[in-house]
């Protein structure tokens, strides 16, 4: 599994923060790569072991990932980087997406020098580091939610490639960092915070709303974000690997993903049959909400519409509703929600968010 390096960065008061740099872990990661170029293996039960930071569990729970992912990680992992298997590695780089743990932790391999520069870059001024991510958190959020968080915690475990945020915890891979810092610095963090400061609204949808509900706040919740740093992930960003610019794949499944979000909507106001939230994304890979809210955020801010969203960032049916305002009014003609869809968000808008 994805080794270990964890830098936290512990806010000690609302307007200081000190970073603690906890590099055991990174130190062990890079002792065991250079266990494996010297032909020696890892044990089941030192990497076993050595997945049990506390972070890199909150991590792998949040992928869904269990003890067999570990497994097959620390055997990749003798793939990668012992000279013996130099002949299988070249295989399996030529078909990435067969043998996508051999192509990630490659990745770590060949930029592991750049990776230690990136984290002294890090360590040596993290307050400098930590106030650019929140500026980026701040550039999609209201006023009145631009505040650092007194407890905040930002970890970096070099497995996987993904970042992740809760409570007070922010959680990236080293080579999402890494490479998306490399491309635009302190976008990524900017996004993970605007997860923690962003506004919540306070309600509980009936039984027969909660899945569309659901569906409504991962849009709101990743699209809002989205606003901050997908537009640096396009397919010209060749900081990045392949496989993480985003954008263009988001937009395109978007294309799909909306029109069948836009006729499950106009059913579930029908009651004609109950749906799952995986439903409301089939035609894409991905249903944490980015695909279909990069789409729209790209759409609500090119039309001059993101100040009105960012008053309502709690509002998940507003998010909708600014989102069809923009497309009616772009050139480009974007797809629009129907009638009844908006109809039918705006009833619920007002059924659980009466001050609207």
């Amino acid at each position: 599994m994805k080794s270990i390096l964890i830098i936290s960065f512990l806010c000690i008061s609302a307007n200081v923060f000190s970073q603690n740099l906890t590099d055991s872990t990174c130190r062990r990661y890079f002792e065991m790569t250079a266990q494996l170029i010297k032909g020696d293996t890892i044990s089941k039960t030192d990497f076993y072991n050595f997945l049990q930071d506390k972070n890199i569990q909150i991590y792998l729970k949040d992928q869904g990932l269990g003890d067999d992912y570990g497994e097959r990680y620390r055997r990749s992992m003798q793939v990668v980087y012992m000279p013996k298997n130099a002949s299988i590695l070249a295989t399996r780089l030529k078909t990435p997406e067969q043998y996508w743990l051999t192509y990630i932790i490659n990745e770590y391999k060949i930029h592991e020098t750049e990776m230690k520069a990136y984290l002294n870059k890090i360590s040596s001024n993290p307050n400098a580091y930590y106030d650019t991510c929140y500026q980026y958190a701040f550039s999609a959020l209201a006023k009145s939610s631009r505040r650092k968080l007194p407890n905040a915690t930002f970890s970096i475990i070099p497995i996987h490639n993904d970042a992740h945020a809760s409570g007070n915890t922010v959680i990236y891979t080293l080579l999402c960092a890494y490479a998306n810092d490399a491309n635009h610095y302190g976008a990524l963090g900017g996004h993970e915070l605007h997860h923690m400061l962003r506004p919540q609204a306070d309600f509980v949808p009936q039984p027969k709303d909660e899945v569309l509900v659901n569906v409504l706040n991962r849009v709101l919740n990743e699209g809002s974000a989205d606003m901050i740093d997908k537009k640096y992930s396009t397919d010209t960003a060749k900081l990045l690997t392949p496989y993480q610019r985003y954008f263009q794949v988001f937009f395109d499944d978007a294309k799909i993903v909306l029109p069948r979000m836009d006729s499950l909507i106009s059913a579930s106001a029908k009651r004609e049959q109950k749906f799952k939230v995986r439903d409301f994304f089939k035609g894409s890979d991905f249903s944490n909400g980015h695909v279909p809210g990069t789409y729209m955020s790209h759409y609500i801010e090119n039309n001059g519409l993101k100040p009105k969203l960012l008053k309502h960032l709690d509002d998940p049916f507003y998010y909708f509703l600014v989102y069809n305002e923009a497309a009616k009014k772009d050139k480009s003609k974007p797809f629009v929600f129907s009638k009844q869809s908006i109809a039918y968000l705006t009833s619920l808008r007002k059924r659980y968010l009466k001050s609207k």
